[in-house]
Order: C-alpha cells, then sequence, then structure tokens
C-alpha cells in the first residue's frame, strides 16, 4: 500500500474456483499496484459484495492497523465492473474508509493487471490440475500460496524481487 503509507493503489479481483463437497466457492484478493503483494484475501462459498470487502479490510488492518473509519485515506481502488465493486454497499464501504474508487476501462483486463497477473499465477501454481475436497482445503492452499508469493515471489517487474522485499527496500528509502 506504497511505502511509509503514501498515497497507493489497490487491485481488487475476484474468481470462481470448484470444489467437490461445496461446489463453486469464491476467492477475492487485493493487490497493492506499487509492489504486487498480495495485501488481503477471502475464500467464501458466496461471491457477494460482502465477501469482495473482506480482502480489502484486511490490508487495511495489515498495513495501516485498523479498518476503522477513514482507515483508507491515502488509496484509491481500481476495480473492474463486477456487480460486487459497482454495488451501492461496496462503494458505501469505500466511502467510510475513505478509499477513492478508480474503475478500470471496460474490456481492457491490463487496466488492472497487477491484479489480474497475481490471479494467473495463483490459479497456475493452486488450481490447475489439483481437486480441492472442500472450501478448507481450498482455503489452506491459498493461505499456503499467498504467504510463499509474498516472501519468496519474484516478480521481474520488481528487478526480480520479492513483493515483501520490494516492500521492505522502499520502506528503508522512505525513512
Amino acid at each position: 500500500m506504497g511505502p511509509g503509507g503514501a498515497a497507493a493503489l489497490l487491485e481488487p479481483i475476484g474468481a470462481r474456483f470448484q470444489t467437490v463437497e461445496d461446489g463453486w466457492v469464491w476467492g477475492f484478493f487485493a493487490v497493492d499496484h506499487f509492489n504486487a503483494e498480495c495485501v488481503g484475501w477471502h475464500v467464501s462459498k458466496w461471491g457477494t459484495r460482502f465477501a469482495a470487502l473482506e480482502p480489502i479490510a484486511m490490508g487495511l488492518t495489515e498495513h495501516f492497523g485498523s479498518s476503522e473509519a477513514g482507515a483508507g485515506a491515502a488509496l484509491a481502488l481500481r476495480m473492474d465492473h463486477g456487480t460486487e465493486y459497482t454495488s451501492e454497499d461496496f462503494r458505501q464501504q469505500l466511502k467510510a474508509w475513505g478509499i477513492r474508487p478508480s474503475f478500470a476501462y471496460v474490456a481492457e483486463p491490463e487496466t488492472n493487471g497487477v491484479a489480474e497477473r497475481f490471479i494467473r499465477t495463483l490459479k497456475e501454481q493452486v488450481i490447475y490440475g489439483r481437486i480441492y475436497r472442500n472450501l478448507e482445503e481450498l482455503r489452506s492452499a491459498i493461505a499456503e500460496f499467498v504467504e510463499r508469493y509474498n516472501s519468496r515471489w519474484l516478480v521481474a517487474r520488481l528487478a526480480y524481487r520479492s513483493p515483501r522485499q520490494a516492500r521492505h527496500e522502499a520502506l528503508a528509502l522512505a525513512a
């Protein structure tokens, strides 16, 4: 969320995954445009606007210490036009957090390309070629991947540093 709490751009993204026992489930993720770090994630049976808010709240709590009113005043949220993100409840919660909405261009996924790349990597590394019994098994696999991705995944646009390493180096420079 930007070094030292500087103004930053988050990109939320959602995807559906299939499990044997629970059928289709939803995963929502918030990815920091600055360093490609997944700052929050949530997997649930239903892909609602409330589920889509969970990773943003997780990121606010982790990086700003709170998900109270005004906690995201330095943020903008670059999102697509999915129903979760365009709902009144979702937009009102962003307003309460002080987050400025920024919609991606229609039919141009590169507008939120950092999140799109993250979800592609997640699918390649966690989803494709695997069968998950239920929601809990999938959650566990995603949690493990997000930790590995943030701490050890080398990202080309970050000069082959991990998202977490890029954040720590930027924070050290800002200090």
